[in-house]
């Protein structure tokens, strides 16, 4: 659908992606499809499951201890990482300040900004990879991608 110049997605297209998200399966061969595409993006996907996650956790009752184990572990892997850069994640500066102010702050919301953010951008590359997932057999798509990457790697070397 065009609305005011921009392309806008339909919502069973937005439903499916979250569910390939959702998906180990889908969501490990969709994940090896963007690292092809940019530094940051695989590391994209493996947030945004991590924030379900947490999520699920924040709506499952646990303690609150758990619940901050976990944000410290998002925050430690994606957002305020020892190994450089710091930000592991392709979002704005001023949203990771955002959640390292609020880090003490329980609840499912704040990654919210952050997930949302990651969820667009890489829902720019759904459309792309299934061109590429409808060509294959399911079996198949991960040996292809080992071969993309190669192809990619020789060209980097050579």
């Amino acid at each position: 659908q065009h609305v005011d110049n921009k392309w806008v997605s339909s919502s069973n297209e937005i439903i499916a992606f979250r569910k390939a998200l959702l998906n180990p399966v889908t969501a490990n061969q969709f994940q090896r499809f963007v690292s092809l595409k940019g530094d940051l993006l695989e590391n994209g996907v493996l947030f945004w499951q991590e924030v379900q996650k947490y999520k699920d956790l924040c709506h499952s009752h646990c303690d609150d201890s758990t619940v901050q184990k976990k944000i410290t572990a998002i925050i430690d892997c994606f957002i305020n990482s020892a190994v450089p850069p710091a930000l592991q994640i392709d979002i704005p500066t001023e949203q990771a300040k955002k959640i390292l102010e609020h880090r003490k702050e329980l609840g499912p919301y704040i990654f919210r900004e952050a997930q949302m953010t990651i969820f667009a951008l890489l829902f720019k590359f759904w459309p792309k990879f299934c061109k590429f997932q409808r060509n294959l057999a399911s079996d198949k798509i991960l040996l292809a991608l080992e071969k993309k990457k190669g192809k990619k790697m020789r060209k980097k070397e050579g």
